[in-house]
This record gives C-alpha cells, sequence and structure tokens, in this order.
C-alpha cells in the first residue's frame, strides 16, 4: 500500500510577525514546520532535519534566498523550494526559477494560495519519490571513486576529499549496494546508532556533512539520493580497496 506522503516544512524568513502567522497556519493546516530567521540558522537545522520542502525569503540578514535555493539544488535535489518574496519583478521570479525555484510567490500572498502552492509541490514530490523507489537507469560514463583504505572519494573531475571514519562506513554501506535502496534501519547500524531521534539527527548529519564537503572540494553534488519512506541510493560510484 502507498503510504500518504507528508511534507516537512522549513520557513527562512526574517520577519517575526509573518513568520509566526505563518507558523500558526502551518499548524493549522497540520503541516510539519520549522521556522528560522537567517540562512545560518537554516543551515543548521539541515543538520538536525530532513526537510522536504523549504520556504525561503530572498532578502533575509546575511544570505539571500538565491543561494540557498542554490545550495538545495546542488546538494538536497529531492527538497521542494518556494519562493516566498516582496521582489517580483519578472527578472526577479527568473533568476528564481534559474537558481532552483519549484514555486515563486510574491508577498503579500493569502495563506490560502501558500497551501494550495504546498499541496501542488507535495504532488509532484511523492510522484517522484514513487518513481524513484522503482530501478534506477544505468551507471554514467563518469563515476565517482571511493577509496576506503585511504579514506578519499575522488569525483569525474578529479578533484578529491577525505573522510571521517563515519563518513567513510556510510560511503562503504552505499556503494556496496550501489544503484540500490540502503534503508535508514540499515544506515543506523552501519554508523553504530540507535534507532531512535537522537540517531536519526546523527545520521542526517553525516549525509548533510558528507555532500555539503563534495560540493566544497569537487564542485560536484555527491550522488546521493534520499528515497521518501525508505532510505538512500547512492549512483555512479566504484570502490577501490
Amino acid at each position: 500500500m502507498t503510504q500518504k506522503f507528508e511534507p516537512r516544512l522549513a520557513l527562512v524568513e526574517d520577519d517575526t510577525v509573518l513568520r509566526d502567522s505563518l507558523m500558526d497556519c502551518f499548524q493549522l493546516s497540520e503541516f510539519p514546520a520549522h521556522a528560522v530567521g537567517s540562512a545560518r540558522e537554516f543551515y543548521q537545522l539541515l543538520v538536525h532535519e530532513e526537510i522536504d520542502i523549504a520556504i525561503i525569503d530572498i532578502g533575509l540578514p546575511d544570505e539571500d534566498g538565491f543561494s540557498i535555493a542554490r545550495f538545495l539544488r546542488q546538494n538536497l535535489p529531492a527538497t521542494g523550494v518556494i519562493m516566498l518574496t516582496a521582489r517580483g519583478t519578472a527578472a526577479d521570479r527568473v533568476k528564481g526559477h534559474e537558481d532552483g525555484a519549484d514555486i515563486y510567490l510574491v508577498k503579500p500572498v493569502e495563506y490560502d494560495e501558500l497551501e494550495a502552492a504546498i499541496h501542488s509541490l507535495t504532488r509532484r514530490l511523492a510522484m517522484t519519490a514513487q518513481a524513484d523507489s522503482g530501478e534506477g537507469e544505468g551507471p554514467s560514463a563518469e563515476l565517482w571513486e571511493l577509496d576506503k583504505t585511504e579514506f578519499r572519494v575522488t569525483a569525474p573531475n578529479g578533484n578529491s576529499f577525505g573522510l571521517t571514519n563515519k563518513e567513510t562506513r556510510l560511503a562503504v554501506a552505499l556503494v556496496q549496494a550501489v544503484g540500490q535502496v540502503v534503508s535508514r534501519t540499515d544506515l543506523l547500524k552501519t554508523l553504530g546508532y540507535f534507532d531512535d531521534e537522537a540517531g536519526q539527527r546523527s545520521l542526517n548529519a553525516v549525509i548533510v556533512r558528507l555532500r555539503a564537503k563534495a560540493e566544497m572540494e569537487t564542485g560536484m553534488g555527491l550522488p546521493i539520493q534520499a528515497i521518501r519512506g525508505q532510505g538512500y541510493v547512492l549512483r555512479d560510484m566504484v570502490c577501490r580497496d
């Protein structure tokens, strides 16, 4: 039986009045949601929580919403992105979509419109997750390489980066089942975490750090994909002893 897809939201908005008002609406709509007021707080949130849809203001105090959208597209491509901003020019809309926004809404917006956008994006994410749960495509000609004895990953462009012990154990577990979904339960066991809230947060943190490290050191997004309700799948990587 297909499980209902319940989106977990993150609201990135520095206007405290609007942020509190929207959080009240999310609660009434029974959307699990977190609210933060800056890009830094959002990145910290990603270490501890899995997010399905990010609702992002552009004008933030430390980093604009466009760069957050780019980060999500590069590192967490399965995450839905809704821009909610006062910047409504055609150029802003184009940039928003080019940088990764799925939906671009201009303030002021009625909550009914935002809720409809969330439901629409949720349906698209659910269909994508369902499609991804089937057999993946064949391997790419350009492969990542994991050296498990040197604790190192090399990207197709030749750039490489080192891994911590836990990152290596995670990568080995995924590459040994390359192209197949590895359950979160199995990954928790691999890393020595309990299957509880703390363990889930720790697993999320390892994956987010690994993705961020790959992006920073190689300029490429690591091909790890979250499969909703199942686990993670790694594509296009080989292992060298």
